[in-house]
């Protein structure tokens, strides 16, 4: 009498992947419908010099609900390709930009005195 021995299978689907490749950036641009561009900043060493160098890395990001806002720290992970260069898309908002924006005042504005009008 032979025994067969089987194989248990994970009770889920989400137990059997691999845990998401994630990565943190601040958004650099919410423009267009559903997408959103994602800033990277990383440091690096030189190898010959051993200075420190910084690079970042822009990737575009697939914002189903269009809830990030320009300024706002996200968490985005790798995905299927979505578009030519859509693959990664958006797990959640780590930290929310200040709701009242800065405005960029030009030196010309400082010498003379002159602010903008506040509305």
């Amino acid at each position: 009498m032979a025994q067969t021995q089987t194989q248990e299978k994970p009770a889920t689907d989400e137990e059997a992947r691999k845990p998401l490749r994630t990565v943190v950036g601040v958004v650099a641009s919410d423009k267009g419908d559903k997408t959103i561009k994602v800033v990277v900043n990383f440091q690096t060493r030189h190898a010959k010099y051993g200075k420190y160098l910084k690079r970042r890395t822009v990737y575009h990001a697939h914002d189903e609900k269009n809830e990030a806002g320009e300024g706002d720290t996200v968490e985005i992970a790798e995905c299927r390709p979505m578009s030519k260069t859509k693959h990664h898309r958006l797990i959640r908002i780590v930290e929310k930009a200040p709701a009242e924006k800065l405005v960029q005042l030009s030196a010309e504005e400082v010498m003379t005195g002159k602010a903008p009008e506040k509305q």
